[in-house]
């Protein structure tokens, strides 16, 4: 039970700080949820698609790198994609700047949760701590997640606030 609490809570911690930075325009709950669960099932295709691989690159260092930077990735980081841009992105509230950041953080987190999970069942308390700080924490990186904000909220945002964009 205490590893599964230290897989989850950092996911968790990070969504629910990102939800209250979110002031002006709060994001409907349950879309919040769906988008973290569906971040959660986005696991789904990079493990098939990375299993599938593995054995088709040597275990030189060239081959491992281009594994890790070519297939991992590519599929983790396209499979996150297609949920934001498909199910947050068409959504009525996805309407500011700040709901890129709110609703890619979910998605990733979601992903990022499911994976801990894994790590920290199969490596235990170690994983636990060292993921803590720096895997699920990698994937909340604010730059990566500004690009989505910004097209569709120069559509909707109010003049005034187009300004200070």
């Amino acid at each position: 039970m205490t590893l599964l609490a230290l897989a989850i809570a950092p996911g968790l911690a990070i969504c629910l700080y990102i939800f209250l930075k979110d002031i002006y325009n709060k994001e409907p709950k349950r879309l919040l949820f769906f988008s973290f669960m569906l971040g959660a099932l986005s696991i789904i295709p990079p493990y098939f698609i990375e299993t599938s691989l593995l054995h088709t690159f040597d275990h030189s260092i060239s081959g491992t790198a281009t594994f890790a930077f070519i297939v991992v990735a590519l599929s983790e980081e396209l499979s996150k994609f297609l949920v934001l841009r498909f199910y947050c992105y068409t959504r009525s509230s996805f309407d500011e700047p700040l709901d890129g950041i709110v609703y890619s953080v979910m998605v990733s987190m979601g992903f990022a949760t499911l994976e801990n999970i894994n790590y920290v069942f199969i490596h235990g308390y170690t994983t636990a701590f060292v993921r803590m700080f720096l895997s699920v924490c990698r994937r909340c990186c604010i730059l990566y997640h500004c690009h989505p904000a910004q097209p569709q909220a120069h559509q909707a945002a109010p003049a005034a606030f187009k300004a200070n964009v």
